[in-house]
């Protein structure tokens, strides 16, 4: 390598060569890592289609239930939003765990959640 570099450098244009090789190695270095950089966080952004499905069921039973006085059984929000019960409840399960619903026992022995205003804004 150091026989090269003096070789280089004695010639004509030498010095000049060796400067856009060098600039040429740090682009192709810099570009590398920004690509890199990209990938990975396109790799951490990329979100589970369950995950998505349930996010979004969350927030439409949020806004029915604000809707409706705040207080919601599975069974209702299936029959609403088209779902069937065992995906409502599994939703409404998932508010539960998040601090954004309440589950409350009902007169007939079911399970009614109630879900606050402050539920709508994610806090």
């Amino acid at each position: 390598m150091l026989g090269t570099l003096h070789v280089v450098q004695s010639s004509s244009g030498g010095l000049a060569l060796m400067g856009y090789l060098l600039l040429g190695l740090a682009i192709v270095i810099i570009g590398g890592a920004v690509l890199l950089a990209l990938f990975r966080r396109s790799a951490v952004t990329r979100r589970d289609p369950e995950a998505e499905r349930l996010d979004n069921l969350k927030d439409q039973i949020i806004w029915r239930a604000l809707g409706q006085g705040t207080r919601v059984t599975a069974a209702e929000v299936a029959a609403q939003s088209g779902l069937t019960e065992a995906d409502a409840e599994l939703a409404l399960m998932a508010l539960v765990s998040e601090g954004r619903a309440v589950a409350e026992p009902g007169e007939s022995g079911g399970v009614i959640y109630r879900i606050g205003s402050a539920a709508a804004g994610g806090s």
